[in-house]
Parts: structure tokens; sequence; C-alpha cells
């Protein structure tokens, strides 16, 4: 189970939502992640979490309307605990070297790519489509980015070639691509592993620390 499921569980329960609440929504992120949204049907949602379709449309109404609960929760209440607790984990980090700090920022990055690759898939496949939540998910994360820039100048020292933000760019596309080989691809363990270690020495080449 996702590790972003499992918070949104506990996330649920302080919502006092009823059992079969829970399970439908746990049902749902399973099959969007695993079929897609448009591949997944009220009855197969219904079927796996061990109730009626009409518990379903109580409660949603829609598979739509199921759809943006589990976004909303994971978008307003768990992304920004998340990325407070990266920033803030980063911000503790003293290794000497620029390399040092680069794998333990990809080693973090893949462990939570790792622990939530049903949610990551959901919200990505929706991202490509949906305009409004990709505004949502800039104004999230818009007031961290000066935050997390600076902590890599600061990390790559005044000799570094790329700036902040350019440094963060690159690094996301490379973990977009590392998570299409883990999700989509399926690629194993060793080959990630080994895709870590050239994203490590391609951000150090880069940024020439």
């Amino acid at each position: 189970m996702d590790q972003i499921v499992r918070d949104f569980i506990t996330l649920s329960e302080n919502k006092a939502m009823t059992p079969a609440q829970k399970k439908v929504l746990q049902a749902a992120i399973q099959l969007f992640a695993a079929q897609g949204f448009a591949g997944t049907s009220t009855a197969a949602i219904a079927q796996t979490a061990g109730v009626s379709q009409g518990t379903i449309f109580k409660y949603y109404d829609n598979k739509e309307r199921l759809l943006e609960v589990i976004l909303d929760l994971v978008i307003d209440n768990l992304l920004p605990k998340y990325s407070d607790d990266f920033i803030n984990a980063v911000e503790k980090q003293d290794q000497q070297s620029f390399a040092d700090f680069m794998n333990f920022v990809l080693v973090n990055r893949y462990d939570f790519i790792v622990q939530n690759g049903q949610v990551l898939t959901i919200l990505f496949s929706e991202l490509m489509i949906d305009d409004q939540l990709v505004n949502q998910i800039r104004d999230l994360l818009l007031p961290q980015w000066p935050r997390l820039t600076a902590l890599f100048e600061k990390k790559a020292g005044k000799t570094a070639q790329l700036s902040g933000d350019e440094m963060v760019h690159l690094l996301i596309s490379q973990l977009l691509l590392l998570f299409l080989q883990k999700e989509r691809l399926k690629e194993s363990e060793p080959i990630l592993k080994q895709r870590l270690a050239v994203i490590q020495q391609l951000m150090v080449r880069a940024v020439g620390s």
C-alpha cells in the first residue's frame, strides 16, 4: 500500500469517513492507477471494495466526483506536508561534496516514488489533461520554490555553472523519466539503481561542482 494511501486513510479517519467510504477510496486509487480513470468502471470499484454500486453513488454521486475527492485530499492535505518534509530533510544535510548531496536527494526521491507509485500515476495522468489541476499544483509548490532553489545553490557552491532554478528543473526532468521507467516500463530494481547513479553523475557534471 502506498505511503500516501496510508496517510490518506489516517486523514480520512480524522474526517469521520465511514468504513465503506474508505474502502471505496482505496479501491478507486488501486484501479485508477492500474487501469486509468477512463478504463475503470464503478462496478469494478464496487467489486474491489466489496460494496454495492449504490454505496458509491450514495457518497460520491459518480466516478468523476470520486476522483475529485482523491485529488483534493492529496493536494490540499498531503502534498504540502510531503514538500515541507523533503525540504526540511535537505536543509539538515551537511555533506562535504555536491555528489554526496545529490546522492541523498536522489535516494530520498526514489524512495518516495517507490512508496507512492499508484497515487503518483493517477496524479500525473490527470495533470496531462486537467489545466485546473496544473494550476493547483503550481500554486502549492510556488511558495516553496525559492527556498528549494536557494538550498541547491548553497550546496553546489559559488563555482556552480547552473542556477538553483536550473538545477531543480533538471532534477525534476530526470526523476520524471525514472518514474516512467519504474511505473510504465516496469524496469527492474538493479536497472533503476543504475539509472540513479547515472542521474547523479549527470547532475554533478552539469553543475560543475
